[in-house]
């Protein structure tokens, strides 16, 4: 009776020493995670918390946003990042652009929760135009830029022509520490059932109602 009393008291205690650790073992990940990677705390411009993103490099399907939309559905604690050499260039730049000219840079999207931290990769694209952000492509990519991003390129023309200016691109995601080789356009929607605003294939806004593939 005793033995069996106390295999019951350890047993309650090894689920609740799971229970406990389980976020210390988080907390020490993203610690490490940001100490690795060189990040630090930052606050992202409004134009791109209240602007949209497509969540595929080549060949997006949708269109989605506001990104702030998307922050409050990943929940758990989030916060935004930037790498510490991001952060220098970014400095740079402004000190030498004459004209305040925005500029293209990534950001990282910390979410934390007991079980996970994830990473969502953003870079930021302060282009008026889908073709100044083809041309920019089209600057690091040369004649390829057509052939991966030319569909794109039309798709996005055709989104801001309805009102909808594409303000960023969600890369890619980290997950555990492990970067993760699905698309973050096919993750968003099937884990955390974000929906797409507007279907970039029609060109034209998606149905509330509707369901996507």
């Amino acid at each position: 009776m005793i033995l069996k009393r106390w295999c019951l008291v350890a047993s309650v205690f090894m689920v609740a020493s799971l229970v406990i650790t389980t976020p210390v073992v988080s907390a020490d990940s993203f610690r490490d995670f940001r100490k690795q990677n060189g990040l630090q705390a930052y606050v992202p411009p409004e134009w791109f918390l209240s602007g949209y993103f497509i969540a595929r490099e080549k060949n997006p399907a949708y269109g989605f946003g506001p990104v702030q939309e998307f922050v409050e559905a990943l929940g758990g604690t989030t916060t935004w990042l930037i790498e510490d050499m991001e952060l220098e260039r970014l400095v740079r730049l402004k000190a030498t652009s004459a004209d305040g000219k925005k500029v293209e840079y990534s950001l990282f999207l910390e979410a934390v929760s007991p079980d996970r931290t994830e990473y969502w990769v953003f870079v930021l694209l302060p282009y008026e135009s889908a073709q100044a952000w083809y041309d920019a492509k089209r600057a690091y990519h040369g004649r390829k830029a057509e052939e991966y991003y030319g569909k794109t390129k039309n798709e996005l023309d055709r989104a801001l022509s309805q009102g909808l200016n594409i303000n960023a691109e969600l890369r890619f995601w980290v997950e555990n520490g492990e970067t993760s080789l699905q698309a973050p356009e096919d993750v968003i929607m099937s884990r955390y059932k974000f929906r797409p605003v507007f279907d970039l294939g029609k060109g034209r806004r998606t149905d509330p109602a509707a369901k996507t593939e």
